[in-house]
């Protein structure tokens, strides 16, 4: 597999999980469809998380297996692309943290306000799920999955890069097992609160590491015959499946044991480059769509609390609003261009600062360690 700085295709897909995801939550508030097959799509919409993380595995995978970059370097990395959006997603939402310092007592409030907002700085909020109704975390959980996964990942890379293709068939399978096993529990034995199989990292980071798989046995040469073929049948048949079986497994996890395999297939058909739907994913303008995907993820919640506080009062001024449908299109018009705002005036600028004043930190302390030694 050639080394290229961006694999424009699946910059493209990034973009597609988060507007399956922004459409589910539209769905389930005001339905955009009641035409069973798609109402159903849309109402599981929730299964495009998974795309986020095994696409964050094989990306991050991608990136780091043939450099030099200390853990330190990569870690740094990692906080400026995410963390500042991630402040001014959380500050933006603030006046939903749903704290109550009327209906409590004061000392119980200013305790849950100060363990909220401490859990978010240290993104330690997913591993807590009476926390998920709390906040922006309903959302912002993913982004706390991810930041474990980038923890995880600088110590299981250099083994898995190791592995033969066969090894990683085996962890492949086991990591597909343990993130099918939650989905099954719930079926078999009853439901436990809803964020601890969904939102916890730890049944998170088998999707992740199916991601690394993915991309590790493409570099021990893996191949994928007819992919531009793939990449039409494999969402077709994932469409088709959730269509008609979407409400009969459990907490959107339920359909990990075909939904996991089928975005890994993709993800590897896709980074061949080849046939029309590669092409589309890689033409320009979805290729902007996926470098604000991240803030039109995390953008999100603003965007639904402030509809949820206010959507009577918006129907009784734009009575049209009623239908689902221009709901949709209009909040969808309204998020990308704040998204488009947010990556311009914030993503984009902090990343390159951060960066920055990071490698102007190390050449000092460079300058320095040359001066002492001459000394």
């Amino acid at each position: 597999m050639n080394q290229v700085s961006e694999i424009r295709s699946l910059t493209g897909l990034r973009f597609i999980a988060a507007l399956y995801v922004f459409l589910f939550h539209i769905q389930i508030r005001w339905p955009i469809t009641n035409v069973p097959v798609f109402k159903d799509v849309l109402e599981q919409g929730a299964i495009g998380m998974s795309v986020f993380f095994i696409l964050s595995g094989f990306l991050l995978g991608y990136r780091y297996i043939s450099s030099d970059t200390t853990i330190k370097d990569y870690l740094i990395n990692r906080f400026a692309r995410i963390y500042p959006v991630y402040i001014v997603a959380a500050i933006s939402t603030l006046p939903w943290m749903g704290v109550d310092f009327g209906g409590e007592s004061l000392s119980l409030a200013i305790g849950k306000f100060v363990f909220i907002v401490v859990s978010n700085i240290f993104l330690v909020q997913a591993w807590f799920p009476q926390l998920f109704s709390y906040w922006n975390d309903s959302g912002s959980w993913s982004i706390a999955v991810e930041a474990f996964c980038y923890v995880v990942l600088p110590f299981v890379l250099p083994g898995m890069s190791k592995l033969t293709l066969k090894q990683l068939g085996v962890v492949a399978a086991l990591c597909w097992l343990f993130a099918v096993m939650p989905g099954l529990s719930i079926l078999l034995f009853g439901s436990p609160a809803f964020p601890v199989f969904y939102a916890m990292p730890l049944f998170r980071l088998p999707e992740f590491l199916l991601g690394v798989c993915a991309l590790l046995a493409m570099r021990s040469g893996l191949s994928m015959r007819f992919g531009a073929f793939l990449t039409i049948l494999l969402p077709l048949t994932l469409f088709l499946y959730v269509g008609y079986f979407g409400a009969v497994m459990p907490m959107y996890i339920g359909h990990n044991w075909i939904v996991l395999p089928v975005i890994s297939l993709m993800i590897v058909a896709l980074t061949n480059g080849v046939g029309p739907v590669s092409w589309l994913l890689s033409s320009r303008l979805f290729v902007w769509f996926g470098k604000i995907s991240y803030c039109f993820y995390s953008l999100q919640a603003l965007l639904l609390f402030a509809l949820t506080s206010h959507h009577d009062r918006l129907i009784s001024i734009f009575p049209f609003f009623v239908s689902g449908k221009i709901l949709a299109l209009t909040a969808f018009i309204v998020l990308i261009a704040a998204s488009a705002a947010c990556y311009y005036f914030v993503e984009e600028p902090c990343r390159r600062r951060i960066k920055g004043w990071h490698r102007r930190s190390n050449l000092n302390r460079s300058n320095k360690t040359d001066v002492n030694a001459v000394i």
